[in-house]
């Protein structure tokens, strides 16, 4: 019988539903609905929620100044801006899985000598996708692999690292192996440097007799420590095999070499070129950029015998192409020699369910379960978990533990200038007051800026900025404002005939991006600027991303800007204000 064993349990419980149910964490979040709304993600919102509301409060006492000022909600630009959550520039298109690359399609197709990796204990789940067997195959290395791998490991494998090293060992009717590429994705602490660890030892133990030539194997991946933890586990086996100069330990230079000159090296990306590779080793590909693989590891494979390529990684947020392209180009299956084996979830699941959390890891038990709930709670709450690198907690729980892949997403280049939640503690409401300065800005056909600054008695500058269709009704609303000082206007923008028309005395910004986003960084980095929480200056501050220059930091996105730059140029100006001392004559009074 082909498949998996029902269960008693419902998904994902096993027996201790009662401890860690969604339902129990559910029940301490205050707005349960609001759970899967994207723009309520944001880690300050718990903080605001907390505290009594006091984004209404900015967000009252915001509409009443605008409206004090003359200022109208329609006077808006007619694109709404994304929420928050969704600057980093990500395409959630969804992708499917083809038919031909369901389990229920490889199981019907099972050639004999692979049926005895395809029965599933009941700590086991079939993969989201899965590769058909190569054509030409006639059987696999994996049936002395897997007692030899288990004998050195110390420990049973798994039900889906045996069916994973058989697939990957599978070979022809004159030995050669048939798998040049195998693209391996789960979720994390699935065990996937195990099967990676046991694969390379294997090579390097049988590879040359089996394959006929001296084995090269070249492993890397999203940093060197990594790929050393990976490797350390078999550093007392090989030293107990070959002796002890058979292991190098130098942080960059890790290396298991045989008698016979077979050898493992851990090296960095950008020290995988010139090797004569036969089996290449790719961990957490999502951090490993593409010219590492393409143009590193690739050309070294050629000319080998029964060379391979074993990428495997989780998902992550801000994966570069190298991932992303293999599981599509796995996906389109064209290629036999291509194969892929994915534990994940996909795009539609809905990941609040933990019947989704259970599908989508390989091997699944009580602990586990306990374990990924805990995580969820964590996300839930919004709290950051330092060791994922993302600052987006829910975002990390549906990479790390239900490893679903945007495939489409583009990752940002460049640093961020502030985070989410360092700007949110930056929020205050705007004075009342007419502002000490105001700055207009426009980007292209998409919209104008109008910035509002004013200073403020502790030293920093409050900006509010508002958007607007076009420059005539942005210049009607400051001529509303009746300011003493001239409207600081980009270059652009200052021979507009609108100016004139609405009686606004105008004068020229003529300063570059650059200077401006390198005068934000500076206001942010001594604490001198505020915000009313505009969403306008919001959403481009956050999405900004740049990279040091030498005349300055270079701005990575091509997202607007113009916000950005009306707030600076007013914030600038605001804090240069300088107030009129009031003289108060003295009577004398005479004898």
């Amino acid at each position: 019988m082909c498949g998996k064993p029902v269960k008693a349990d419902p998904p994902g419980t096993k027996g201790n539903a009662s401890g860690w149910r969604l339902g129990h964490i559910k029940d301490r979040v205050t707005h349960p609905e609001l759970t899967w709304v994207e723009s309520n993600w944001r880690v300050e919102h718990k903080r605001c929620s907390d505290g009594g509301g006091q984004a209404a409060v900015i967000a009252k006492a915001k509409a009443d100044a605008l409206r004090e000022a003359g200022f109208s909600a329609t006077d808006e630009a007619p694109q709404a801006a994304a929420p928050v959550s969704s600057l980093p520039s990500i395409s959630s298109e969804p992708f499917t899985i083809p038919d031909e690359l369901s389990w229920d399609h490889f199981i019907k197709n099972v050639p004999a000598w692979l049926e005895p990796y395809i029965e599933m204990d009941a700590n086991s789940n079939p993969p989201l996708a899965i590769s058909p067997v190569h054509p030409d195959a006639v059987g696999t290395y994996a049936d002395d692999a897997i007692p030899w791998i288990e004998q050195v490991e110390k420990k049973e494998l798994r039900w889906w690292q045996r069916l994973g090293l058989a697939l990957k060992l599978q070979h022809d009717a004159e030995g050669r192996l048939l798998k040049r590429t195998a693209v391996e994705t789960g979720p994390r602490r699935a065990g996937k440097s195990v099967g990676l660890r046991g694969l390379a030892l294997w090579r390097m133990k049988h590879g040359p007799s089996l394959f006929g030539e001296r084995q090269e194997i070249v492993h890397t991946g999203s940093d060197l420590a990594v790929c050393r933890k990976a490797q350390k586990e078999a550093w007392r086996w090989a030293e107990a095999e070959w002796g002890p100069k058979a292991v190098t330990r130098g942080n960059g230079k890790e290396a298991i070499e045989s008698p016979d000159a077979d050898v493992w090296l851990v090296r960095a990306q950008d020290a995988t070129y010139g090797w004569d590779t036969t089996l290449a080793l790719v961990d957490e590909g999502w951090d490993v950029k593409p010219d590492t693989v393409t143009e590193g590891l690739e050309p070294s494979l050629l000319g080998r015998q029964s060379p391979q390529l074993i990428l495997t990684s989780t998902a992550h947020r801000r994966a570069r192409s190298t991932m992303r392209s293999a599981l599509l180009t796995a996906l389109e299956n064209t290629d036999p020699k291509i194969l892929l084996l994915w534990w994940g979830a996909p795009p539609d699941a809905d990941i609040s369910d933990p019947a989704v959390w259970e599908a989508a890891s390989p091997y699944w038990d009580e602990d586990r379960a306990e374990f990924v709930a805990s995580m969820y709670a964590k996300a839930l709450a919004g709290e950051e978990d330092p060791e994922l690198d993302d600052v987006d907690p829910m975002r990390a729980f549906e990479c790390q533990y239900a490893n679903k892949w945007n495939l489409k997403e583009r990752r940002q280049v460049g640093d961020p200038v502030t985070t989410e939640q360092a700007w949110a503690e930056l929020a205050r409401v705007a004075p009342a007051t007419s502002p000490d300065a105001v700055a207009v800005e426009a980007w292209f056909e998409r919209g104008v800026s109008v910035a509002r600054a004013w200073r403020t008695q502790d030293g920093t500058v409050t900006v509010s900025v508002t958007n607007h269709a076009t420059l005539d009704l942005a210049a009607r609303q400051i001529a509303a404002l009746q300011l003493r000082k001239p409207a600081i206007v980009g270059t652009s923008l200052i021979e507009h005939p609108a100016w004139k028309k609405h009686k606004v005395r105008t004068e020229s910004a003529s300063a570059t991006t650059v200077a401006q986003v390198g005068e934000l960084q500076r206001m942010l980095r001594e604490g001198t600027l505020r915000h009313d929480d505009s969403e306008p200056l919001t959403v481009q501050v956050l999405a900004l991303r740049v990279s040091p220059g030498v005349n300055g930091p270079r701005v990575r996105n091509t997202d607007r800007q113009d916000s950005i730059k009306s707030a600076v140029w007013a914030a600038s100006a605001a804090a240069t204000v300088v107030r009129r001392k009031v003289v108060v004559p003295t009577r004398y009074q005479t004898a």
